[in-house]
């Protein structure tokens, strides 16, 4: 009976916690919201492996499938598994089928990256947001490319990356917004030039 009764008290303690974090409609309200810049040299930094490893791919017509396994791998360490990589680039009628060994490329997928001409880092933007829970705290990098150029078609383009901190202090890619890729409708995988570093 005395394990059920602290039982109780504890689910009641932390519901009165909730509910005294929380405004009328139920959202749990912040304490502090801080936002503050980010080096954009070092944000640039940040991306540039990961769409390095893009860009390069969109050069290629056909990989072998150790060349396939290869690029899910490094792009799956700098962006993480959750994206289907493999759906964005490649066909997965050919994928699937594991006695292929040679893939073809979706040409008409276009992947901006800052390797091609008019995309940019416009900005980096750091917001920790403080509560009343510590564990509730978080710390939310945002990396915004743009497309800067006069093409018509990628007018209002952009793309923002968003970090949160691991366990020990490492900004990790957590999600995309913006519109990640064009596909069809006349673009192709060579839709930008590139520019001459890559």
């Amino acid at each position: 009976m005395k394990r059920v009764l602290c039982i109780i008290i504890i689910i009641v303690a932390t519901a009165l916690v909730f509910c005294s974090c929380a405004t009328g409609n139920g959202e749990i309200k912040p304490n502090k919201v801080e936002v503050s810049d980010f080096d954009i040299q070092s944000a640039k930094q940040m991306l540039e492996k990961g769409e390095k490893i893009i860009a390069d791919l969109s050069l290629k017509d056909t990989v072998s499938r150790q060349e396939y396994n290869q690029f899910l791998s490094s792009i799956n360490e700098e962006f993480g598994e959750d994206q289907r990589w493999n759906y964005m680039f490649f066909y997965n009628d050919e994928f699937e089928n594991e006695q292929l060994e040679t893939l073809h490329l979706n040409k008409e997928m276009f992947f901006p990256t800052i390797y091609h001409k008019g995309i940019e880092v416009v900005s980096a933007k750091v917001e920790n947001t403080y509560y009343d829970e510590e564990f509730l705290n978080t710390s939310i990098l945002t990396i915004r490319e743009e497309y800067t150029g006069k093409n018509k078609d990628l007018d209002d383009w952009y793309r923002e990356y968003y970090y949160q901190k691991d366990d020990n202090g490492n900004w990790k890619f957590s999600n995309y917004g913006g519109q990640v890729n064009f596909l069809g409708d006349g673009f192709k995988s060579d839709y930008l030039e590139l520019k001459k570093r890559i």
